[in-house]
């Protein structure tokens, strides 16, 4: 198991906050993790969708996802679903938040199961819109220009989950949320843009802003959030920029690079300062 340990100190503050990154499967590396000690989870698991040969469009050099880690027998992506949901459930505290993002290949599967689960409440669908999405490269049904986000809370020893809701209305705005209004559940936030890539490429890299909304909405500064599936980083990083401390497991050690650069990036803002990075195998 190889650990990235990161310290920073927020020298306006002078509030301290970990980030830790684990190479390991998820699987092996939750079970070491105490129970009910997570505030936030996030998950942006595999959706199923990748194929074996992508797909091709002869205006573009746009291949559909072809990732080993992306491809799961029906049955196999099932269980897969239900262990992780589980796993995830045991280390969030009572009253934590629980946030999954997907598409329509997998987020009704994780909806029918997260409803069949004691004392979790499902509170939010939200709507990320794209307004720059992908073409559609088959033209043969309508272009995809949403993923979903399934927010549900662990509502068990009588907690009520936590909700910044002064937060979303001032500090959320985008063209179908205005400043200072009630924020609605669909989020207009376009794709990951150019300059949010500069570490290295990775096929599903999420939106900073899309993080910042949810870790903001459901957690306070030093409370700490969990991704399973961190791919590039874009949780840890969000959560460093919001002094909450965060947890993030990446199978995949071609990412790890592109994780450690993200958080020590060289034009790194002087209000902060790294304490330690340590690499442990």
């Amino acid at each position: 198991m190889r650990l990235l340990d990161f310290r920073f100190r927020y020298l306006n503050s002078n509030r301290d906050v970990y980030v830790k990154i684990y190479n390991d499967d998820c699987f092996k590396v939750l079970s070491t993790i105490e129970s009910e000690s997570i505030d936030l989870v996030f998950a942006d698991p595999p959706y199923n969708m990748s194929k074996k040969k992508g797909l091709g469009w002869k205006y573009s050099k746009h291949v559909t996802m072809q990732e080993e880690w992306d491809i799961f027998s029906k049955d196999d992506y099932f269980q897969f679903n239900q262990e992780w949901i589980k796993e995830c459930l045991r280390v969030l505290k009572h009253g934590g938040s629980l946030w999954v993002c997907g598409s329509f290949h997998n987020i009704y599967q994780v909806g029918f199961i997260l409803q069949h689960v004691e004392d979790i409440k499902i509170n939010n669908s939200i709507v990320w819109f794209k307004p720059n999405a992908q073409p559609n490269i088959t033209c043969r049904m309508f272009t995809e220009s949403t993923e979903h986000l399934i927010w549900a809370s662990k509502n068990g020893n009588g907690q009520k989950w936590k909700f910044n809701y002064e937060d979303t209305k001032n500090l959320i705005e985008d063209s179908l949320n205005p400043r200072g209004k009630q924020t609605r559940n669909v989020w207009s936030i376009p794709l990951t843009p150019r300059k949010e890539k500069w570490a290295g490429e990775h096929p599903t890299q999420k939106p900073l802003e899309l993080l910042r909304r949810v870790i903001l909405s459901c957690t306070n500064v030093g409370d700490t959030v969990l991704d399973p599936f961190l791919g590039s980083g874009t949780t840890s990083v969000a959560a460093k920029m919001l002094e909450r401390n965060s947890i993030g497991i990446e199978k995949e050690k071609k990412y790890l690079d592109i994780i450690r650069k993200r958080l020590s990036p060289p034009q790194r803002k002087i209000d902060e300062e790294i304490l330690m990075d340590i690499a442990v195998t």
